[in-house]
Order: structure tokens, then C-alpha cells, then sequence
């Protein structure tokens, strides 16, 4: 009885709101600010304003991602799970594959972390993605970048698979996709952007039928 009497009350408010508003303007009753995501975000002093200043071109030159933009080095990534993975990690590891060229599983079977990585680089892989599952779901990523790094580590939330959207377009080929980043604006973001961007073969001003946006 007590909920219906809260949703009454809020009911009756919102009335006299509205009455407010068509009697004396806008302004006398204005609507709050809806939340978001966007309108929450905290202001970064560390956002980059200027992309060819020169520091910044500098340091892009020369870090673990320079010649895979300079297409020295192709993108070659070795996809595994944790130990005894099950459920529908599976169908999320054939959406990751046919979204990024290159990408191969290997069963993690009982291995080492360790001896994984050490065989990984052994055989010429760029990045290891690694997927842990939580009850049959897809719960996070360790990405490491070979040989040497960087490290990163992500949750995944809020899965839908393509054959859950309306309207799904067919699977894709094997044709590259162009690639789209945004918001990786921050110096932080622009260096995980970039290494976002290493997993894609790079080629300029390439018009594909297929695209993959990384939204931050």
C-alpha cells in the first residue's frame, strides 16, 4: 500500500509541475538534467587538443605500437580462456574471431599463464587475449601486448551477441574492417586506443564494407 501511495504522490507532482509550466513558462518549473554518461564525465586536464603537436608525434614514433601503424609488423593474435571454460563463452570467443583478422584460439587446456605467453611469442603471435568466464558468462579480458608489453585488463558487460540484434547482418568475411575510435581522447586514452588499434591491420584511407567502432 505504501508504494502505491509513493507513486500517487509522485504522480500528483509531476501534474502540478506540468500546470506550473504551461501557466507561467519554462523557467518557472524548470526540468532537471537527465543523466548520462556523457553529461557525468568528469573533465581530464590531460585531454589532447593538438593532435600533430610535436611531443605527442614524438613519443608515437617510437612506443610498442609504432610500426604496427607504419605496417611494418601485421597483427597476429593468439585467443585463449581460462582453464575448463563452459557455456556461452564459446559462441563470445567466434564473435571476437570473425570481428579481428588474424585473431586464432588455442584451447588453454591445463597451461600456465606464463607458459602460454613464453609459446605464444615463441610462434611469432603480436597480443594474447586472454578471456575469463563466470558462470558460463564472458566476465573479463587480460590483454597483453607481445613481447613485452603493455598489459591491460577489461570487464565485459552487458553481451549481446549478433544473432540476438534485430535485423543482424550476415556474418562477416574475411575482409578487413575499418576501424573507428572515439572518445580516446586523453593521453592515457589515446595510448589505449592505439593499443586497441594494434589488434586491426593497419590500412590508410582503406573503404571497407565492414566497420568496428571502439567507443570509450
Amino acid at each position: 500500500m505504501k508504494k502505491m501511495s509513493n507513486r500517487r504522490e509522485a504522480k500528483i507532482e509531476k501534474l502540478k509541475k506540468k500546470k506550473i509550466r504551461e501557466e507561467h513558462g519554462e523557467e518557472a518549473m524548470p526540468k532537471g538534467v537527465t543523466k548520462t554518461i556523457e553529461s557525468m564525465r568528469v573533465k581530464d586536464e590531460t585531454i589532447i587538443t593538438d593532435a600533430d603537436d610535436e611531443e605527442i608525434k614524438g613519443a608515437m614514433s617510437i612506443d610498442e605500437f609504432a610500426e604496427y601503424f607504419k605496417g611494418v609488423t601485421t597483427p597476429r593474435i593468439c585467443m585463449t580462456t581460462n582453464r575448463r571454460p563452459r557455456g556461452k563463452i564459446f559462441d563470445f570467443l567466434k564473435e571476437i574471431k570473425s570481428t579481428i583478422p588474424g585473431c586464432e584460439y588455442y584451447p588453454r587446456d591445463n597451461h600456465q599463464i606464463k607458459d602460454v605467453i613464453k609459446q605464444a611469442k615463441k610462434e611469432g603471435f603480436t597480443a594474447l587475449l586472454l578471456f575469463y568466464e563466470k558462470n558460463g558468462i564472458p566476465h573479463s579480458l587480460i590483454y597483453s601486448h607481445l613481447p613485452e608489453g603493455p598489459t591491460a585488463k577489461f570487464r565485459i558487460s552487458s553481451m549481446k551477441l549478433r544473432d540476438k540484434i534485430v535485423r543482424h547482418g550476415a556474418r562477416p568475411g574475411d575482409s578487413n574492417p575499418e576501424l573507428i575510435l572515439n572518445n580516446f581522447d586523453t593521453m592515457l586514452g589515446h595510448r589505449l586506443g592505439r593499443m586497441l588499434a594494434s589488434l586491426f591491420p593497419q590500412t590508410p584511407k582503406l573503404t571497407a564494407r565492414r566497420v568496428v567502432t571502439l567507443h570509450n
